[in-house]
């Protein structure tokens, strides 16, 4: 369980105009439909807005697409809230927002970051009873302004969500320190989203956050979810240092990228509270690294491992296995590479899943490998040819070599029932820590013989990722969400 941080930011930004508003967070509810419509009945709102936040799960072979949930939610808000203007936002909705506004038929949605642009327009619903400005296209899209500071300055109505259970049942609570990424790797929907220059919050306002939970819930573990959380440095340090300068005495994780990393970022880090980092490396071929885009190599990917080690910072590798110019050869240097490095845990990935305005699905459409129309809800992936064949079966034989290594696209190595177990034992934190590095010794895995490109050419549609051996999705499959 993740706390809805986007929906906070909204939530705050709109009660901070005089609003009445709530969050009705449905994570936790056996019947979320019937509590859905319970509340819209008892308090009767003006305004919905429907926050969602993955299209899919991101997983192949074993694809699920999350769209009949919120078709189910939005069909309930227009039943049992009629006169209510019926708003949709989120990551998920930015990534494909014409087909959203279809399949939920909502009155209008905002595209990116929704603090202003929603607050505005429910202003003038509050003054007029209906949207009378032009926010929005005759499609009822609107673009949301990239506001300077990123979130406008306030902090998430934390106080609107079940912190406590959160953290007792997901070890730990989201903070947010910056919106922005300035890097272009080639599949990543992150500029997208929230726009390729970087917009720090102010430190003091983000650790007032951490201290508030603290203090609040008995909060103690945290997780920045920046896409990057050591770029710039700056802004990292500053957090760091406004955790130590008040003394608190918390553990947190983060994403952090080996490119530009310090030794010195790091112990500063670890001071602080830090207790590991995934780090999203991709790939530890440097052939493969520049073809993803990456603004590194593996030697620095190396150091980076080696200098968490000294400082007895835990680690994770992010690796996505298939993308553009991948090889058997490229792969087996991978692993043998990441097994070298002697990471707590590994989350391996399969295919690059493409979205419309990323460097690799903007090439593929040049190329006529695929039309813009196809890239869109329904998942479709881009698999190299020449290791589209075999590729799930070798990563599964090598996640049975090495535990450590976690495969969401097949569940290799993930077992929510233990994870359930750890969590009710009060064990916080990304559960990947409790795994321990492995020495290396040669991956006695070999990958199948080099052959000819496969003729179905690299796209993947998810229609065709069912496997006789149980890898297509099923309906009780829990939500697994890899970075």
């Amino acid at each position: 369980p993740v706390p809805p941080l986007g929906a906070a930011f909204v939530a705050a930004a709109v009660r901070e105009r005089g609003h009445d508003a709530r969050i009705l967070d449905l994570c936790f509810h056996r019947e979320p439909e019937a509590v859905l419509a319970a509340t819209l009945r008892s308090f009767a709102p003006d305004v919905v807005g429907i926050s969602i936040r993955n299209v899919d799960n991101v997983a192949f072979p074993r694809v699920k697409s999350y769209l009949e949930g919120y078709r189910a939610v939005a069909r309930i808000c227009r039943e049992h809230a009629p006169r209510a203007a019926i708003f949709v936002g989120g990551s998920a909705f930015s990534l494909f927002p014409e087909e959203f506004m279809e399949e939920l038929e909502a009155d209008f949605g905002v595209v990116g970051e929704g603090e202003t642009a929603f607050a505005d327009m429910v202003d003038e619903i509050d003054r007029s009873g209906r949207v009378t400005s032009p926010f929005a296209d005759r499609r009822g899209i609107v673009r949301g302004s990239i506001s300077r500071t990123g979130a406008g300055g306030v902090s998430p109505a934390f106080d609107l969500l079940d912190v406590a259970r959160y953290f007792r049942e997901g070890g730990s609570v989201n903070i947010q320190t910056k919106r922005g990424c300035p890097f272009r790797c080639v599949y990543c929907s992150y500029p997208l989203l929230e726009g390729s220059q970087v917009r720090e919050r102010d430190p003091a306002l983000v650790v007032d956050e951490i201290e508030a939970n603290h203090r609040a819930h008995g909060v103690d573990a945290f997780h920045f979810v920046d896409n990057i959380f050591n770029v710039p440095a700056g802004q990292a340090a500053a957090v760091c240092d406004e955790i130590c300068r008040r003394g608190l005495k918390i553990r947190w994780t983060a994403h952090v990228t080996p490119a530009g990393c310090t030794r010195e970022i790091l112990d500063r880090m670890r001071r602080s509270g830090c207790r590991s980092a995934d780090f999203g490396t991709d790939s530890f071929c440097d052939e493969q690294l520049a073809r993803l885009g990456k603004s590194f190599d593996a030697a620095q990917i190396f150091r980076v491992a080696d200098w968490c080690r000294e400082l007895g910072l835990r680690h994770s590798h992010s690796l996505i296995f298939g993308g553009p110019g991948e090889t058997w050869e490229t792969v087996r240097e991978t692993v043998e590479n990441t097994a070298r490095s002697r990471p707590n845990a590994v989350i391996a990935t399969i295919g690059v899943r493409l979205y419309r305005g990323t460097p690799i699905a903007e090439d593929l459409i040049a190329r006529g490998l695929i039309d813009r129309g196809q890239i869109g809800i329904a998942p479709v992936f881009f698999i190299s040819e020449s290791v589209r064949d075999g590729i799930v079966e070798y990563l599964e034989a090598v996640a049975g070599r090495l535990a450590n290594w976690i495969l969401p696209g097949t569940g290799k190595n993930m077992n929510e029932r233990f994870f359930q177990r750890v969590r009710s034992r009060g064990i916080r934190g990304p559960l990947w820590e409790l795994f321990d590095p492995i020495d290396f010794r040669e991956i006695d895995v070999e990958p199948p013989p080099a052959r000819e490109a496969s003729p179905r050419g690299p796209i993947v549609r998810a229609h065709e990722t069912s496997r006789e051996d149980g890898g297509a999705a099923r309906d009780d499959d829990d939500e697994r969400r890899p970075r």
